[in-house]
């Protein structure tokens, strides 16, 4: 079975077995290679120790062990390995169940994983939905090992013997989005070189917002050149619109603004302080101190983000080509980059009659109405999972589930009701 707890005082046996059998240097030479991205460029630090989160909490255990012989017994030092190891621990235990052939695909498919962030975050989103049903008293096989020949992720079998095709889409933060963040933190760093100089001598806050007509260039000594540009325009004051069509704006503002949120290291502060001095919106942002001054920096797109499209145009492909129409089938959709209080918040708003719909609601109904995904009996969507603590000495790892039901479907059964509830839920990886 699916294990879904973990002992403490096992983690040392588990990281052990973990590493012998899917060996170490599938973490360890990535978790080099990203160390060396930052080395680097500095910007893309707190980046790509999220994307690569289970590879750096693997090394760290490892490191641990070499320098020790043992890992921590209690601490932060240790809470910090608990999603990586519930993750080595469940993946040792679905091994466990399958056959060596079984086991070797899916140990295939766990070492491509720490090389390729996408393929751990839908492999991860796997293990907790399938943990989330084990909870419920349900069964759970994975179609790819056995080789069936059908492509949806889990089969799901509930108490009473009722069978429903889950598959699982993990939506990164960067999905439908025309300038992607790793491309953003690498802009950065080049506009951060040029404007260096004036570190000595801005004596004001300068906001400096690029817009470019879609895209950053793909060429690096392009990208290179525009950011040159940046500083000919802030030396002439003004911003202007460049020939390939990209404008800069620039606004001066009193840089103590800027020295009191950083003083206070409110990050939620500090965000509403740039988006407020740039005019945008969940973008990334480059605040450089110059002594007396200030530069806050943004690169946006003009061309709009398509998010919630790309979104539903991925749901859509997965049921036409995955979900088999055989059974019925529901599809999750994780969302990366939204944590457990903003996924009930959109809830919250979508069950307030004073309120409008979200765009979330409004494309659920619109894709759960087409007659053609009639074996679709529900849609659901997660929130990134976080630690958290149930009682003393217990933790959880778990995020929010926002779950629409098709009740008109043909194929709907009571079995499937209240699959998952929009507020905070376990699902423990």
């Amino acid at each position: 079975m699916l294990q879904i707890e973990l002992n403490v005082a096992d983690i040392p046996a588990v990281f052990k077995r973990f590493a012998d059998v899917i060996g170490e240097r599938a973490w360890t030479h990535r978790a080099r290679q990203m160390k060396g991205a930052i080395k680097g460029n500095s910007f893309l630090a707190s980046f790509l120790h999220e994307e690569n989160d289970i590879a750096f909490t693997l090394d760290r255990c490892g490191l641990l062990i070499a320098k020790y012989g043992q890992l921590p017994e209690i601490g932060e030092a240790v809470r910090l390995l608990y999603p990586a190891v519930s993750f080595a621990a469940q993946t040792l235990s679905m091994m466990d169940m399958t056959t060596k052939i079984e086991a070797e695909r899916l140990r295939s498919r766990v070492r491509g994983a720490f090389a390729n962030p996408d393929a751990m975050r839908a492999y991860r989103l796997e293990l907790t939905v399938a943990t989330h049903f084990v909870r419920r008293g349900w069964g759970i096989a994975w179609p790819e090992m056995m080789g069936r020949g059908e492509t949806f992720d889990l089969l799901a079998t509930s108490p009473k013997g009722r069978e429903l095709e889950v598959e699982c889409k993990s939506i990164s933060n960067n999905k439908g989005r025309n300038i992607h963040r790793r491309e953003a933190l690498d802009f950065h760093q080049l506009v951060e070189r040029e404007l260096t100089p004036l570190r000595k001598t801005l004596e004001v806050g300068l906001a400096v917002i690029l817009t470019v007509p879609k895209k950053l260039p793909t060429r690096v000594a392009d990208r290179q050149a525009l950011a040159k540009r940046i500083l000919t325009r802030i030396h002439a004051g003004s911003g202007s619109r460049l020939d390939d069509g990209s404008d800069i704006r620039i606004t001066q503002f009193d840089p103590k603004l800027v020295a009191h949120a950083v003083r206070t290291r409110d990050a939620g502060d500090l965000r509403s302080l740039v988006e407020a001095l740039t005019g945008t919106i969940n973008r990334e942002s480059l605040l450089i101190g110059t002594g007396k001054g200030a530069i806050v920096f943004v690169v946006q797109s003009a061309a709009e983000d398509g998010f919630m499209d790309e979104t539903f145009k991925t749901l859509d492909d997965a049921a036409r080509r995955q979900l088999t129409r055989r059974r019925a089938g529901i599809l999750i959709a994780g969302f990366d980059g939204l944590d457990g209080e903003q996924l009930i918040s959109i809830a919250g708003q979508d069950n307030d009659p004073q309120q409008h719909p979200t765009a979330l609601a409004i494309g659920v109904s619109r894709f759960l109405s087409s007659k053609s995904r009639d074996h679709v009996v529900g849609v659901g969507f997660l929130s990134r999972s976080s630690l958290r603590p149930m009682t003393p000495g217990v933790m959880d790892s778990g995020g929010a589930a926002y779950y629409f039901a098709r009740r008109d479907s043909s194929m709907c059964h009571e079995d499937f009701d209240h699959l998952f509830s929009w507020r905070l839920v376990p699902a423990t990886e």
